[in-house]
């Protein structure tokens, strides 16, 4: 964003999200984590997000992507009638018909967040979209899965002469590290302490797991950048971002919602600065 815009920057507002992207310049925004609400799973304050709304927003939100920039979108399917919406699939589709590339697909695994039903194994999965526009200007892989094979020396085996026209060059091994990059399969405790310790934010109705939306700040953004979440709610992205040096944008159409948002923001800027003078003095 030019100087113009710093106004919104660190801000969370109050108001219809397509309408706020409008006022946008196009091209400003790097990273987009969000969860939209769905298929009328819960009610969130008598606003309703339809197929209307959502390609209204997807077109919105192509246009202030900038090149190279990533939107996380996290949704799940509803079921009714003894069979799921399909409703994420239809929003995949749309998303490539607007421009953006479907750059990965990912599952997002609650555990001991719902009930297993009678008729079917138990409804805890999300997925995540991460959508590019082009190609993505930052893919920073989580490295924290344990490597069995850790500190043993790897060496690439040469093809047979018969394989190839002129001899390889020699190639040195190399240890393997004690941690590789994870799955696309992220698995989150949910539910109480596990999801966040702001007790207040469970008046909202869907929190993000505050470890997930980390993840994804930390994979497809660098300390700096702008984090945006068009469906705010209680502020769990904008949190994670400025908790990890990140600078924030976030619309909220719910007033009830957006008063928990901005309590949030003031204990995350305290927690932020409680923070930044313990490494002072630590240094």
């Amino acid at each position: 964003m030019n100087e113009s815009d710093l106004s919104l920057i660190d801000r969370i507002v109050l108001g219809n999200c397509v309408e706020g992207m409008r006022t946008l310049p196009g091209d400003c925004i790097p990273l987009t984590v969000t969860s939209p609400p769905y298929d009328h799973v819960r009610a969130y304050g008598g606003h309703t997000f339809d197929d209307e709304t959502f390609r209204s927003v997807a077109q919105e939100l192509h246009r202030i992507t900038m090149p190279g920039g990533v939107v996380a979108w996290v949704v799940a399917d509803g079921i009714g009638d003894h069979s799921e919406s399909c409703t994420s699939a239809r929003q995949k589709l749309f998303f490539r018909e607007v421009g953006f590339k479907v750059y990965h697909t990912m599952i997002m695994a609650r555990s001991g967040s719902r009930w297993p039903a009678r008729v079917r194994y138990g409804d805890s999965l999300e997925y995540a979209f991460i959508l590019s526009k082009g190609r993505p200007r930052t893919v920073n892989l989580l490295r924290d899965k344990p490597n069995r094979q850790a500190g043993l020396v790897y060496t690439d085996a040469p093809r047979p002469l018969a394989q190839r026209e002129r001899p390889l060059p020699s190639v040195k091994g190399r240890p393997i590290s004690a941690l590789g990059v994870r799955s696309a399969v992220w698995t989150y405790p949910a539910g109480g302490r596990t999801t966040t310790r702001d007790r207040y934010a469970f008046d909202h109705p869907a929190l993000m797991p505050e470890r997930m939306a980390e993840d994804h700040i930390l994979s497809w953004s660098n300390p700096g950048d702008l984090l945006f979440d068009p469906f705010c709610g209680a502020a769990t992205t904008c949190k994670m971002a400025l908790l990890n040096h990140r600078r924030y944008l976030g619309f909220e159409i719910n007033p009830q919602y957006h008063q928990i948002a901005l309590r949030r923001m003031r204990d995350a800027h305290a927690e932020y600065r409680r923070r930044l003078d313990t490494d002072l003095l630590g240094a």
